[in-house]
This record gives C-alpha cells, structure tokens and sequence, in this order.
C-alpha cells in the first residue's frame, strides 16, 4: 500500500520507530540531544507525563520539555494541543504529588522536634 503525502512527511519515534504527525521534542538523556518523541506511552516513559517534568526531577533528571512537532502536510485537524481530560489528569497528579511532598515534610519537621 502506498503513503499518502501526508503520510511521507510523518517522522519516527526516537523511542518505538512508529511514524507520527504529532511528536514531542524532548531531551532524554545524558547526551542532551534533541529527541522526537511520540506523545503516548514513549512520552510519558521518559517524563513522567508531564511536559517540564515538575516535581519529577529526580526521577528524569536528564528530560527536557522542547515543544511539540507537526506534520504540517497532514490532511485534517491533527492537534499538537492535548485534550481537556488531559489536563485535567495532569492538574489533578501534580495537586497529588504536592501534597504528599508536602506531609512527607511535615513529617520531617515533627521527627526533627
């Protein structure tokens, strides 16, 4: 089966090969080269899913959030913009991971007394 021209214009995943319209530009490791990044499951194995990798910098200590990436070429609505469910997961994880930052402090300054 032949590509179509927007297809042709797809670039691979650095992480699984796959061909995508949609890409994350990211660093993701000591060599600090620029990488293309599908925006499932690769993404989220390299930054936690979360694009600056906030209070996950221990855990990804070499990611480093560079924009999104687009196959201008493709025919239709490919969004490079995440979708409403999504931000609302990645509010709701951050709001969790403050809080249990900041009872495992709390924590800290009652042993300490």
């Amino acid at each position: 089966m032949a590509q179509s021209d927007s297809e042709s214009h797809d670039k691979p995943c650095t992480i699984c090969g796959t061909p995508r319209g949609v890409l994350v530009r990211c660093t993701i490791d000591e060599s600090q080269k620029w990488n293309m990044v599908c925006p499932g499951s690769c993404w989220r194995s390299v930054s936690g899913g979360v694009e600056d990798a906030r209070g996950l910098e221990g855990r990804y200590p070499h990611y480093r959030y560079g924009g999104m990436w687009k196959n201008k070429h493709a025919d239709g609505p490919v969004s490079a913009k995440k979708p409403g469910k999504v931000k609302r997961r990645q509010k709701e994880e951050r709001a969790q991971r403050e809080a249990e930052e900041q009872n495992t402090q709390q924590n800290a300054e009652e042993d300490e007394e």
